[in-house]
């Protein structure tokens, strides 16, 4: 007599399923195994009973870059992947990034002359880990970093994702060090519709508007598909998986975490309302353990893009009181500080200069979408400060200080090393506020990326990459490498199980 199988949901009550809301707020319900009804279905006591739509050999929660990433190693060796997102746009929060890929031995920067490698990177990444004291899995650490330079070359062969010339803009130890989409700052669509496009045309599936409420587990308690909410059709998807990947993003928005965990930026803004941590709360229904989750969130102007001008022309930024306070070529130096000094906002100097090369799209874009925040332009510096409404002798004085750096060749008082140079007029400036933007806990990991339970055991099948792990602090290259090695791994995996299964059949023919 064949076996019937049984199943139970991690993660999702009954009631969270009928309003289709999120994880927190609401009780996490692990229900029992039910028995069959008369017709042999599956069902799950207190919610409606699963029925596999679809099965896959891999599925992944979230399409942002790192989950998109998960799913190249798997599709280029034919096994079947689908990608599902709860948003109607496929490409996550990546698309609002600044699109600066911190990444060191890439081929495009060797063709450029940069001879800084993905082992030098790794020398000064080390450094900070131990200065921070943060020498916990260091050999994972590294094996991010080293992956970067991997993930690049493979996105642009392979995939066709498009990076600008590091010659039209490194001229130096910090600019070298980073690679930006093919139009520059804020142009993640030349990076993420190739993949995306190359994904669907490898034969990856996608589903989106579908939100992850639980896993779906197996007589022995291990999870062996999700489940799926749609709250505008009402509707209900389970999918049958091989392995499980959560690609979901932190909990920057999730204003309950963010006082539970760093109360300190409870009032502090935050750039999306999508990263709420829910992939974190699904990995913790498995027993997944959690680390460094009382991490403060980094921190960035809620104009993402302007913090990185700095990088690659002269602008200064003040202070509502007209006062340099931070250095300008360190992406999110001016809203920490902002934050620290309690400031409430600050202002972006910056000249013509900024709209030519390789940064005129963003300023195109950012003087469009944002135009209230802008003011000028003005010839004058007595004008611009009665436009700011800060005092004109601070304003005259911030800038003449920092020109006064730019002649010196050095900036003894912040220690700015790019785009050091002199601002002419007609001036312009930008007003912004300090938002959360990316938290650094989550769940914690193997070095391939599997889920850990508190005894630092692997859970079966499912894994983790990016935003919603323990170790995804360094942004875009670092979870889109992580990804990589995740998919890497799920392959060696399916492949060995397979192969164990193909020899067990043959020993019961025999």
């Amino acid at each position: 007599m064949e076996r019937r199988e049984f199943f139970k949901l991690a993660g999702a009550s009954a009631a969270t399923l009928a309003i289709g809301g999120a994880l927190f707020g609401c009780e996490t319900e692990l229900s029992s195994p039910a028995e069959t009804n008369s017709s042999g279905d599956e069902s799950v006591v207190g919610s409606p009973q699963v029925s596999f739509e679809e099965t896959v050999d891999v599925l992944i929660v979230g399409s942002g870059i790192a989950g998109l990433s998960a799913a190249m190693p798997p599709i280029e060796e034919k096994r079947s992947v689908l990608v599902v997102d709860k948003r109607d746009l496929l490409g996550g929060e990546s698309y609002e990034a600044n699109g600066l890929f911190y990444v060191s031995g890439t081929d495009i920067q060797k063709n450029a002359g940069i001879e800084k490698t993905a082992e030098d990177a790794w020398k000064e990444r080390k450094s900070e880990l131990e200065e921070e004291g943060s020498t916990d899995d260091l050999r994972f650490k590294q094996s991010l970093v080293m992956a970067q330079a991997e993930w690049i070359d493979h996105a642009v062969s392979v995939y066709q994702a498009s990076f600008a010339d590091p010659k039209d803009y490194a001229k130096g130890p910090t600019t070298e060090s980073f690679l930006l989409p093919k139009k520059g700052i804020g142009d993640m669509d030349s990076i993420m519709s190739p993949i995306k496009e190359g994904l669907a045309g490898k034969g990856v599936s996608f589903s989106l508007g579908m939100k992850a409420v639980a896993f779906i587990l197996d007589g022995a308690n291990n999870p062996v598909g999700m489940r799926f909410f749609s709250s505008k059709s009402d509707s209900i998807l389970d999918v049958r998986a091989r392995k499980i990947v959560l690609a979901t993003g932190g909990f920057c928005s999730n204003q309950y975490m963010i006082n539970q965990n760093s109360p300190d930026q409870t009032t502090i803004g935050c750039l999306t309302v999508h990263s709420v941590g829910d992939g974190i709360a699904l990995g913790a229904t498995l027993g997944g353990q959690t680390a460094e989750m009382d991490q403060p969130a980094l921190l960035t102007s809620d104009v993402p893009q302007v913090s990185a001008w700095g990088l690659f022309g002269p602008s200064v930024n003040v202070s509502p009181q007209g006062m340099r306070f931070a250095r300008e070529d360190q992406a999110g130096k001016s809203a920490t500080e902002c934050v620290s000094q309690e400031l409430g906002f600050w202002w972006t100097v910056f000249d013509k200069q900024l709209s030519e090369g390789i940064l005129s799209r963003s300023v195109a874009y950012v003087s469009s979408k944002s135009a209230k925040r802008l003011v000028g332009p003005f010839d004058s510096l007595d004008d611009l400060a009665s436009a700011m409404k800060v005092p004109a002798d601070a304003l005259a004085d911030a800038i003449e200080a920092y020109g006064n750096a730019v002649e010196a060749g050095k900036d003894e008082e912040f220690g700015r090393q790019a785009g050091l140079k002199p601002l002419e007029g007609p001036y312009y400036a930008i007003k912004q506020f300090p938002v959360r933007y990316k938290t650094l806990g989550g769940l914690k990991t193997s070095d391939t990326g599997q889920i850990v339970n508190a005894a630092s055991l692997p859970v079966a099948n499912a894994y983790c990459c990016g935003s919603c792990a323990a170790e995804s602090a360094n942004g875009l290259a670092s979870n889109a490498a992580f990804g990589m090695i995740v998919g890497k791994a799920i392959v060696d995996e399916l492949a060995a199980e397979d192969e164990k299964a193909e020899k067990e059949s043959n020993e019961a023919q025999s």
